[in-house]
């Protein structure tokens, strides 16, 4: 048997912008969390600040948005450590679920939604 659960829920691509005061964040984590069923999804953001979540089921979700993950390889001993990304300053609020202001509907006619930090909640 290879049915999937929930697989015959609608589902839609979803793409999300990502700003703060207006800049792209450029580097991070978006998820995606629909508290009644439990589904998700999520993905890492481009240098444009946008994500594509590939078959979201429709419905409504909490949106986290998470600083990128840092390099757990620590350099070799008289090895300098590699560049660092700029990190973006995502403020704490956006980075729980409980806490985070951001949520979104996907229906049969929203699959593309932007966010800017500064402006939400």
């Amino acid at each position: 048997c290879s049915h999937t659960p929930g697989s015959d829920k609608p589902r839609r691509d979803v793409s999300i912008t990502v700003t703060l005061a207006g800049a792209p964040v450029t580097a991070g984590l978006v998820n995606l969390e629909n508290p009644q069923t439990g589904e998700g999804g999520g993905g890492s953001l481009t240098e444009e600040g946008v994500v594509t979540i590939p078959n979201v089921a429709l419905g409504t979700y909490n949106v986290t948005i998470l600083p990128p993950e840092m390099d757990p390889v620590p350099p070799e001993p008289g090895q300098a450590a590699a560049p660092k990304k700029a990190s973006p300053a995502i403020p704490a609020r956006f980075r729980d679920s409980e806490s985070s202001p951001l949520q979104l509907e996907v229906t049969d006619d929203s699959s593309e939604f932007s966010f800017d930090l500064k402006d939400a909640g």
